[in-house]
């Protein structure tokens, strides 16, 4: 059995891979942060992984739902996942089964751009949707913490978290957004995105749900990571609005900075590089330092 605070491992791939009727035979691990991302392949696959919760089953069901409804509807937006009977739960996880894509290149700002723009061109599903709740993971990843006889953040620290991320969820509340509200992605940038039949789409769907559309904007916007201004005006023309022109824009870069400090919460314990990270984001929010530089741990 896993916990929320547990990505499955090996002997979960096995299971779900039974269930699903593949061979797992050789599998290796791509990926280990939010999910267990795992590569098959003799059955040129990869299934992602993560604890079997409530929040983590909706997530699975919606991202196959709209994949599949997407691919139905003859839109190059979407990876379509893998045929069969999907989510798979197994071992105490929740799987996915998508194909293996790998690709050689990176997407372009302006490709990611143009990707987004034909996102937010498409109708809501004829489905219902989880809609948009800002800061959820982190939440639960905190109360998760709360629970451990060691937890990963100091009793300062979570305090800290604790406030900003009230804080953070109340304006959201209170705010307008210009662009209106439709089918958001909310995890774009250039490792989500894959060629099919020589063009991109979007990969990792998990978040996907009804909000505003300036969330899957957070890609054109000065962040930890410091992407160059030049890529981000390239994503902001290719799709056809910069989000830097909305006064209220730093609401959701401190969304999305506070939002990936889940995972690193979850993983802190055992995986000491997630631990080390997690304490570098926590120092350089809680001094207002934008300089620092931050980097991803899989």
């Amino acid at each position: 059995m896993t916990t929320e605070g547990q990505l499955p491992g090996r002997a979960a791939v096995r299971a779900a891979c039974q269930a699903f009727g593949v061979d797992d035979r050789d599998a290796q691990l791509l990926h280990h942060r939010s999910n267990a991302v795992w590569s098959l392949p003799h059955a040129d696959l990869v299934v992602r992984l993560a604890p079997d919760t409530a929040y983590r089953r909706e997530r699975a069901h919606t991202a196959v739902a709209v994949t599949r409804w997407l691919a139905a509807e003859a839109q190059p937006i979407a990876l379509a996942p893998a045929s069969g009977t999907q989510p798979v739960t197994a071992n105490g996880a929740i799987s996915t089964f998508w194909p293996y894509r790998p690709s050689l290149d990176r997407p372009s700002p302006a490709d990611l751009g143009t990707l987004v723009r034909r996102l937010h061109s498409v109708a809501q599903p004829p489905f219902p949707l989880p809609r948009y709740q800002p800061l959820r993971r982190l939440f639960e990843a905190l109360a998760l913490d709360d629970e451990r006889t060691m937890p990963a953040l100091t009793g300062s620290d979570c305090a800290w978290l604790t406030d900003r991320t009230k804080a953070l969820v109340d304006q959201f509340v209170e705010t307008d957004f210009p662009l209106g509200e439709g089918l958001v992605h909310v995890d774009v940038h250039s490792e989500n995105a894959v060629r099919e039949h020589g063009q991109w789409v979007l990969i990792d769907w998990d978040q996907c749900s009804i909000g505003p559309r300036e969330l899957d904007l957070v890609n054109g916007l000065p962040d930890h990571f410091h992407q160059p201004q030049h890529e981000r005006a390239r994503f902001a023309e290719a799709y056809g609005y910069d989000l830097l022109d909305w006064p209220e824009w730093t609401l959701l870069r401190d969304i999305t900075e506070l939002h990936s400090l889940g995972a690193y919460i979850r993983l802190a314990p055992g995986k000491p590089v997630a631990a080390e990270e997690l304490r570098h984001r926590i120092r350089s929010l809680r001094a207002g330092d934008r300089a620092v530089v931050w980097h991803a741990v899989s």
